[in-house]
Parts: C-alpha cells; sequence; structure tokens
C-alpha cells in the first residue's frame, strides 16, 4: 500500500493542532465488559529483553492507551516508573483500583491520545498494545508522531497493529483505504474503527516520523475460527 498523498501534511497537523482520536465505542466496552485482565506475552518479552537488567525504578515507560490495566499493573509490579492514560473513565476507574488492591503506584490520567500533557522527551519506552491502529489515518500518523515527540533520544517504541490477513478486512464500512468501521466479522467486530495495516505502509510512517532501527516481527494465530494476524513493531528515536 503506498502512503497516500498529503501523508506528510497529516503529520505536520498532528504536531501542530489538537485533534479528537477516542471513540466513545471504548467507553461502552470498558463500562459493561471485563477483559484484558493479564499482559500480553510480546509485551513481557519486549520489556525483559530490553530493560530488566536497568534501574527499573529510573526506567520511565507509558502505557499509550492503557485500557483496563493490565500492562500498567504488569510494569508497575516489576518496579518501572510506570504511566498510563486512557480516553475511558470507566477504564481509567478499573486500573486505580487494581493497582490501589495491590498497594502498586503509577500515574494514571484519562486523557485523550492526540490530547496529552506529558513533556516532550522524557520516555525512555512508549508501548503501544494495540490502540493506534483503531483509528483513521491522519490519526495513526499523528499518534505515531506524538510517541516519537515523547520519546527520551534513544527511546524505544513497541506497537502491534493489525495486519490485512485478519479476519474482518474488507467487511463493515469502509471509510478509507483499509480503514473500517462497523466490521461484522471476526474478533474486531463491534470494536469501532479499525486500520489494517501493510508492512511496507507501517515501516513508512515511521520511518517518515524519524524512527530508526525499525523491526517488524509477524504472529498469526486463530480465534474461534477467525484469523488473527499482528505486526510487532520495534523503532528507536
Amino acid at each position: 500500500m503506498e502512503i497516500p498523498a498529503g501523508a506528510e501534511d497529516a503529520q505536520e497537523q498532528g504536531k501542530r493542532r489538537s485533534m479528537k482520536s477516542f471513540d466513545n465505542t471504548w467507553e461502552e466496552i470498558h463500562a459493561t465488559q471485563e477483559w484484558g485482565q493479564y499482559p500480553s506475552e510480546s509485551v513481557i518479552r519486549f520489556v525483559a529483553r530490553n530493560y530488566y537488567q536497568r534501574n527499573r525504578a529510573e526506567v520511565k515507560i507509558l502505557d499509550f492507551g492503557c485500557g483496563g490495566g493490565s500492562h500498567t499493573w504488569y510494569l508497575a509490579r516489576e518496579g518501572f516508573d510506570t504511566y498510563a492514560f486512557d480516553g475511558s473513565p470507566s477504564a481509567i476507574d478499573r486500573v486505580n483500583k487494581k493497582l490501589e488492591a495491590e498497594g502498586l503506584r503509577a500515574d494514571v490520567r484519562v486523557r485523550d491520545a492526540l490530547e496529552l500533557d506529558y513533556e516532550d522527551g522524557v520516555f525512555d519506552c512508549v508501548i503501544d498494545s494495540a490502540v493506534v491502529y483503531a483509528n483513521t489515518y491522519e490519526n495513526i500518523i499523528a499518534m505515531y508522531q506524538k510517541i516519537y515527540n515523547l520519546l527520551k533520544p534513544g527511546g524505544k517504541l513497541f506497537s502491534i497493529s493489525f495486519t490485512t490477513g485478519t479476519t474482518g478486512f474488507g467487511s463493515g464500512e469502509e471509510i478509507e483505504q483499509h480503514t473500517f468501521c462497523d466490521i461484522t466479522e471476526g474478533s474486531l467486530s463491534g470494536r469501532g474503527t479499525t486500520h489494517f495495516f501493510e508492512e511496507g505502509e507501517l515501516r513508512g510512517i515511521l520511518t517518515r516520523i524519524g524512527f530508526r532501527e525499525i523491526v517488524v516481527d509477524q504472529i498469526r494465530f486463530t480465534d474461534r475460527g477467525s484469523v488473527v494476524e499482528q505486526f510487532l513493531v520495534q523503532g528507536e528515536k
């Protein structure tokens, strides 16, 4: 997939102006469903390989769109300087209760991903566990730019997204190339807006923003007969 004309303009707009990215579908989900209690193996592996040998209290990690807080809980429990946000008040309430029950500490906020109030250049790592993908192409570029700005020089991004090989691609309403809402098939149905990536497209976005040492891994599994195919992306500022 070619990066659409005007992608650089969208990137610049993401730097200059405030944009809303949160889909209220996710507030409805977090208010009515309890899911995602435990961190993903992929996130644990990335964090362990890169940060377990460091002084964890000095490693500042942002859980970008924390949802129910499984990764926030994991990072705080492992002793990292943990920060998290989500656009859903119900999700953040659940995260705070989970942390309080175990005597864990983290900076947890209700925020839109494109209206964050953290200082630029402060995080050693930003983890996007399947959050950025759930947006329009313009907002996706702006969010990756936001992440880049938040990282320290040498800081790392770990991002999980869905490929065009995932069940649900092509169903529902296509609102732009490879971006669908009201998906009718697979594990992403009822999950608001979804952008399905191709590898070259994803690499192109991150490269244009300025990320280096980009590594794209891929996993594929079935879930109740549906295919889930994900990109696991690492990049460095």
